[in-house]
């Protein structure tokens, strides 16, 4: 005969919490939990603690199943096997920790420079995944989703010149006699460093770009509409961000962990406009949001996500901040580019007792 268990009120809410997050809580529930959420902010936390714990478990055994390190393998191996003009085409790594996890176009490609034919290497990182590579200085770079860094097989004796496009984090290795320099896609940013750590986000469709100084030192130059060129020099944990409509910087003391997460797989957003999560997020995942109510672009969201899918990290953006959302995905033929899934944000009706 099987025993019956008897649950405490405060096992039959965590019951009810779990079965709300996994969706399949009643209409009457719902309104119970709306209710309970509004009753104190502590009911809130309580809600997103056990959600990231649900979650977490889930995370966990999905990517325990995952194993990169075979198909880098045999990609390294293929890249040296060429001493010609080399491309590895795209592909998708599905990784035990995203971190560890690569996915990568690598181009050589070759341009004349004074009559001496030049390699370039053009590293391309894919939605959700990271990489990290070692240039031929000696300098590690850490590479974000959807990023892509360009530079020479080898470095000139004056300097040593990279294009980003997107978001690195570079280890610089110290030559006081050739300044590393990484320049936006834009042309109009670069980043001089001897040797130095520092965070660069300049993704070529956005307007912002930010440098956040870890150690060390950097001169930051921008580059007018005119042509102008003006400069600016960090301290460690000062960030600049450059806005290329109104060519205007603005520096501010930081904590660069918040920056930096990224490369441990993890996003962190501490009081961080909607419109910039939105945007990490886009970049991040590989798709595009519709914000559907003006108003959501007023919200801020603090939040720490490590290896989640997006719709777990839109659940805690919606709990948190009263919104909806719905994923649409792309119904475009792959002959005609990427395909990016779209996400509708909409300001959440809440119903009212009578």
């Amino acid at each position: 005969m099987e025993e019956e268990t008897v649950l405490s009120q405060d096992e039959m809410e965590e019951a009810l919490l779990l079965r709300y997050l996994r969706g399949k809580s009643s209409e009457t529930e719902n309104i119970r939990i709306m209710q309970w959420l509004e009753e104190s902010p502590d009911n809130e936390r309580t809600l997103l603690q056990i959600a990231q714990i649900y979650y977490a478990r889930q995370t966990k055994e999905r990517m325990q199943r995952r194993d990169p390190f075979a198909v880098f393998d045999w990609m390294l191996k293929r890249s040296r096997s060429k001493t010609q003009r080399i491309l590895i085409r795209r592909f998708s790594v599905a990784a035990a920790c995203v971190a560890l996890a690569v996915s990568l176009t690598v181009n050589y490609h070759f341009l004349s420079q004074e009559n001496a034919e030049q390699q370039f290497i053009t590293i391309q990182t894919n939605a959700g995944m990271r990489t990290s590579l070692d240039l031929p200085d000696g300098t590690v770079v850490h590479l974000n989703a959807s990023g892509k860094l360009t530079y020479p097989a080898s470095f000139g004796a004056k300097e040593r010149r990279v294009t980003l496009d997107g978001e690195g984090y570079f280890q610089v290795a110290r030559d006081a006699k050739r300044p590393f320099i990484v320049r936006s896609e834009s042309k109009r940013v670069e980043v001089e460093a001897l040797g130095t750590a520092f965070n660069m986000q300049a993704y070529a469709s956005d307007s912002l770009l930010k440098t956040t100084l870890v150690e060390g030192a950097v001169r930051i130059g921008v580059q007018s509409a005119s042509g102008v060129w003006k400069y600016a020099e960090l301290k460690p944990s000062e960030r600049a961000v450059y806005n290329l409509n109104t060519n205007r910087m603005k520096r501010s003391s930081v904590n660069p962990a918040y920056d930096t997460a990224w490369m441990q797989g993890r996003l962190m957003f501490r009081d961080m406009p909607v419109p910039e999560v939105l945007m990490r997020l886009a970049y991040f995942y590989g798709v595009t949001f519709e914000v559907k109510d003006a108003v959501i672009n007023n919200y801020t969201f603090t939040g720490t996500f490590e290896n989640r899918q997006l719709s777990q990290v839109l659940d805690y953006l919606c709990i948190s901040s009263h919104i909806s959302y719905e994923i649409i995905p792309s119904t475009e033929d792959d002959s005609r580019g990427i395909r990016r899934t779209k996400v509708i944000l909409k300001k959440e009706i809440r119903k009212r007792n009578v």
